[in-house]
């Protein structure tokens, strides 16, 4: 019946193959379950070897050492239980995994007296085919992991053993069998105690085994001894023994480990030496030295040289505190502080204070250097040190609050000081310029210049000084190097001193600039007005002319060519007119975007005609700019035209603005761009003059009046060309400050 329950349950079960390398005892003397299990575990990959009794089992695991041992509980002649005895007391077979297999001692009694026997594990007949494979995979997982352990305690360096309740060797390490020089199998049975001479590990009179075996009031066992190794070399071992326990939470042995402590005791005793040497050298050291308890501060031991410095008795200093012998405004504990003696006389002393253990107390060793000379002396040059570094310090804060680059070079241009603005400017802390020459802080002014200065003031011996603009930042710089004597010497070295006067020189540009456009201004407006009138007469001469003459066609020609001139002429003064006419200074909060929008309308029939293409990039969410309506759309109309006239059939006329910031000021930029073939470097500071033009026919006011008008808005007009190619005139004009901070 229980064959028959054991193949129902194996119908359709299939097993992986993949353990070959494990091999596994079956025991049962049931033919038809002996060949049921084989059979099973075999489809699961494994290799089986059976018997049909338990000593015939025992026999055949010390021939073929299994992995596995699965044994039946009953069993005529040796049963299931001692079979487990055999195989646990047996030295080579003792950790090999046992699954007991019942179909009738399956209550918990029996299943606690086979684990108590040494079985890893239970199974009652009949069973799941899959349950089975799975417990065998299981147990030999943790065998494998077992053997891991046993690996990593064969290669300790500690002694491993362990025993059994009554004392005896079960097994030992092979660092133990190395320690002692003998094998393992004449030191099983055996027992430790005996085998290193051990007489004074019993805790309770009882033995070793008997105090252990009580582990609620002893549960580990240490001790030091001496031991010799197999080699006759003696060595301290520190000796920590503990219980063994079963899964019933039962004492079925114990462990023992074994360290070689020999080099730490050889300190302990080393210490000892140590202690005594150095209670002769702390009494005999003539500097004062004291042991004071770190918590209260209470003087714990102090030396003869103490006593003879102070003047305490021994006994008094052991009343006192470390604070007793300090002045009231001192710190004791401070490395250079003043005391007094007994018999109140001050002294300076200098104190190296270390943390020790004194007497089981947490306390500091403090040595205490009498230095009241060398401290008067000291005091004597500090009051004229501090005197020479105030000056230096008031000397350094003026040096470096000079708003301009100041430098102190030799005559070989080799920096050897600088101040805070220098550092700024060159990009670099004080001493990474020391050491470099002033011309090789850059190709850019103003170091060019003054490397130009100082090579002339060797040669010559001359200050002079010199303005230079540099036209990658724009900035203009006045240099000038001063010859000056140090340490007694002559003319070894020079102030360098490079002021930036950009915006001087702008003013003084801007104002000659509103001077001329204001006479230019004014001259130009009577010009145009005086002109007009004659003009105007001769245009009407010329309407007269073609009506009279309107048949006679081969008149045509001329009056056309007239008709063309009188057409120029009258542009050339309305411009002239436009730059002359002063401003009203009428101005409104606009958007940028509408202004923009209604230019580019006002030149879609010029880009038409030039087959242009206008593109608008500017957004709408810029804060609006305050500005005279009519006359800012006139500036954005010449650049937007200017643009269309510079491009070739085809192009692209890009109009954009943003938000930048230059400085502290914030502007709002307006660029038109295109893509033609860009401005001559030579005539990029022309193109805003007036009756300045690149182009036939052109008049060149228009960027002259569109310069003009932004001048009035408190703007200006920059222009350049492209990285990708073409030209750019940007307006930039200053946010209002209430815009910023709302902005």
């Amino acid at each position: 019946m229980q064959q028959i329950e054991v193949q129902s349950l194996m119908r359709g079960t299939q097993f992986s193959d993949g353990h070959d390398d494990n091999s596994v005892l079956i025991v049962n003397d049931l033919p038809e379950q002996l060949l049921l299990m084989q059979g099973l575990l075999r489809k699961a990959g494994y290799s089986v070897f059976t018997a049909e009794d338990g000593l015939e089992a025992f026999n055949l695991a010390k021939q073929e050492h299994p992995d596995l041992v699965i044994s039946d509980v009953c069993m005529p002649g040796v049963g299931g239980l001692e079979f487990c005895r055999l195989l646990r007391s047996d030295y080579q077979l003792r950790s090999v995994p046992i699954l007991l297999v019942s179909a009738q001692e399956t209550d918990t009694a029996n299943v606690v007296a086979g684990l108590r026997a040494g079985a890893d594990d239970y199974l009652e007949i009949p069973f799941d085919s899959t349950r089975l494979v799975a417990k065998v995979a299981r147990l030999l997982e943790r065998s494998r992991l077992e053997a891991n352990y046993r690996d990593l305690v064969e290669q300790a360096s500690d002694l491993i053993f362990t025993q059994d309740l009554t004392g005896r060797l079960t097994s030992i390490n092979a660092a133990g069998l190395n320690f002692l020089g003998r094998n393992s199998e004449e030191l099983v049975g055996d027992s430790f105690s005996s085998i290193f001479g051990l007489v004074a590990v019993d805790l309770n009179g009882k033995g070793s085994a008997n105090a252990l075996h009580h582990t609620e009031t002893v549960p580990e066992l240490r001790h030091q001894f001496i031991a010799k190794r197999a080699s006759g070399e003696e060595r301290w071992l520190e000796l920590t023994i503990s219980p063994i326990r079963n899964r019933q939470d039962e004492t079925v042995g114990f462990r023992g480990i074994a360290r070689d402590v020999t080099e730490h005791k050889r300190a302990e005793l080393a210490l000892r030496d140590s202690e005594e040497r150095y209670r002769l050298l702390f009494e005999s050291t003539p500097q004062p030295i004291c042991v004071y308890d770190a918590e209260t501060l209470r003087f714990l031991t102090v030396n003869e040289a103490a006593i003879r410095t102070y003047g305490y008795t021994r006994d008094e200093f052991l009343a006192m505190t470390i604070d007793d012998i300090s002045l009231p405004d001192e710190t004791s504990l401070s490395s250079s502080c003043r005391h007094q003696t007994k018999g109140r006389k001050t002294i300076y002393v200098e104190i190296s204070s270390h943390p020790v253990i004194f007497d089981g107390k947490n306390s500091e060793l403090v040595i205490i250097n009498d230095v009241t000379e060398r401290k008067l002396l000291d005091e004597r040059q500090q009051l004229m040190h501090a005197s020479l570094q105030q000056s230096a310090i008031e000397w350094r804060q003026t040096f470096d609050a000079i708003d301009f680059p100041v430098l102190i070079v030799d005559l070989e241009g080799t920096i050897r000081r600088s101040n805070e603005a220098a550092e700024h400017i060159a990009g670099a802390q004080g001493e990474q310029l020391v050491g470099q020459t002033v011309a090789g802080l850059g190709e850019g002014q103003p170091w060019k210049k003054a490397g130009e200065l100082i090579t002339r003031i060797r040669e010559t011996g001359v200050s002079v000084s010199e303005e230079t603009r540099d036209e990658t930042t724009g900035k203009t710089w006045a240099v000038t190097p001063f010859l000056v004597s140090e340490f007694g010497s002559v003319d070894d070295r020079a102030i360098l001193i490079a002021q930036d006067i950009t915006k001087r020189t702008e003013l003084e540009a801007s104002l000659r600039q509103s001077k001329m456009m204001s006479l230019l201004g004014s001259v130009v407006a009577g010009v145009a007005h005086e002109v007009r009138n004659p003009l105007f007469g001769i245009s009407s001469i010329l309407d007269a002319f073609e009506t009279r003459f309107s048949d006679r066609t081969e008149y045509c020609r001329y009056t056309n060519v007239l008709r063309d001139e009188i057409g120029r002429l009258t542009l050339l003064m309305e411009e002239l007119l436009e730059y002359g006419k002063p401003s009203r200074g009428d101005v409104y909060p606009v958007s940028l975007d509408e202004i923009i929008r209604r230019s580019i309308r006002a030149c879609l029939p010029a880009a038409k005609a030039a087959n242009v293409t206008l593109l608008n990039n500017v957004r709408d969410s810029l804060p609006p700019i305050m500005v005279d309506r009519r006359r800012l759309s006139t500036v954005f109309i010449n650049l937007i035209e200017n643009a269309i006239q510079h491009s070739a059939p085809g192009g692209v006329v890009t109009i954009e603005a943003d938000k930048v910031t230059e400085g502290t000021q914030d502007w709002i930029q307006c660029a038109v761009k295109d893509r033609g073939r860009g401005i001559q470097q030579e005539n990029v500071s022309k193109i805003f003059e007036p009756f300045f033009s690149t182009r036939r026919g052109g008049t060149g006011l228009g960027l002259a009046i569109a310069q003009k008008t932004m001048e009035e808005h408190s703007g200006k007009l920059l222009a350049g060309n492209n990285p990708e190619g073409g030209a750019f005139i940007s307006a930039r004009f200053p946010l209002p400050s209430e815009v910023k901070a709302g902005g």
